[in-house]
């Protein structure tokens, strides 16, 4: 462990000792705060995950889900944002889970915790992959580049400043180098079965557009594809109404905003970290807190509830200076 990641465990410790933390949430009453998860696997499919980043494990999820059942209202994301702007009081901060990209794994896994602690979350599904055999483009790219035995996060970053048509050249080029690859199970997007589970179970549908793209790139009427299209399959292979959208990469601009407007959407989520409070908040760009596992982990590799605490209250933000993060 770094000097600097001991240094913030000593202050979030010292925070949590002093009851700092508690009169910080305390304040949190009249603010929305929702977290960002993508993936959820065991600890040794996480470190072969292209982007192990992108993942927690289920003790980690677990451990989170606790301190946020006994220290926040949890519900899905278009209920506490319902109740929230109508001013439903509360006697505690108010929070929300959600899970980008629909992988199965979000089932398998984080759909048990998340019932164990008595909590709902909101799924954001890329539409045209529930049920299908296809990746994400980025995971073909990833699993491609390990195979290969270069650098998978730094291309796939490199990637996204390419043009559609070039980005998709260079991904034929590369899968067709790698060669025929299988995903596992885990590595898929949920199929319609899994959806109604979820919202059967008291979740919510969000929609990630058809095919994941970077919206800022898009014509007009690409853009209104992606982000139309997806919500009219979410709910087709739901059976509940999808009322959220969530940006890929948090990628937008005025015109990406504009289309989700005319999408009809009642919020969007951005990958812009920090609270959402009542004066500020922008319903097509809600603030998100990026969960990173490794930036939570305490002395003894274990989550670390100080640390957890004083990231999603604004704290963290505020001593280290966070950045975005997508």
């Amino acid at each position: 462990m770094s000097v600097k990641s001991l240094l913030r465990c000593a202050i979030a410790f010292g925070f949590d000792l002093s009851r700092k933390l508690d009169r910080i949430e305390s304040s949190l009453r009249d603010t929305l705060t929702i977290l960002c998860y993508h993936r959820v696997l065991p600890a040794d499919q996480k470190i072969k995950y292209f982007d192990p980043h992108l993942v927690v494990t289920p003790q980690m999820l677990d451990a989170h889900c606790a301190i946020l059942a006994q220290n926040y209202e949890v519900t899905t994301l278009e209920q506490g944002l319902a109740d929230w702007l109508a001013g439903r009081p509360s006697s505690k901060p108010r929070a929300a889970i959600t899970f980008d990209d629909g992988y199965r794994d979000n089932e398998a896994h984080a759909a048990p915790i998340l019932a164990k602690h008595g909590l709902n979350a909101t799924f954001y599904v890329v539409s045209s992959l529930v049920g299908s055999d296809e990746q994400p483009w980025y995971d073909r790219a990833g699993q491609a580049l390990q195979h290969l035995g270069r650098d998978a996060v730094a291309e796939v970053a490199r990637a996204k400043s390419l043009t559609p048509s070039e980005r998709r050249n260079w991904l034929a080029a590369l899968v067709a180098e790698a060669g025929p690859m299988q995903p596992d199970h885990d590595d898929l997007i949920m199929d319609e079965a899994a959806l109604q589970r979820l919202v059967a179970a008291g979740h919510a549908v969000g929609s990630h557009t058809v095919t994941h793209p970077l919206l800022d790139q898009l014509p007009e009427d690409d853009l209104d594809y992606e982000v139309m299209r997806s919500r009219t399959m979410l709910e087709a292979a739901s059976h509940a109404p999808v009322t959220g959208f969530c940006y890929p990469n948090g990628n937008l601009n005025a015109a990406v905003k504009a289309a989700v407007a005319r999408g009809q959407y009642a919020y969007a989520v951005s990958s812009m970290p920090g609270i959402n409070r009542r004066d500020t908040a922008d319903l097509l760009a809600l603030n998100r807190w990026f969960v990173s596992q490794d930036r939570l982990i305490g002395p003894g590799g274990r989550p670390s509830s100080a640390l957890f605490r004083m990231e999603i209250s604004g704290l963290s933000q505020s001593l280290f200076r966070r950045e975005t993060q997508s």
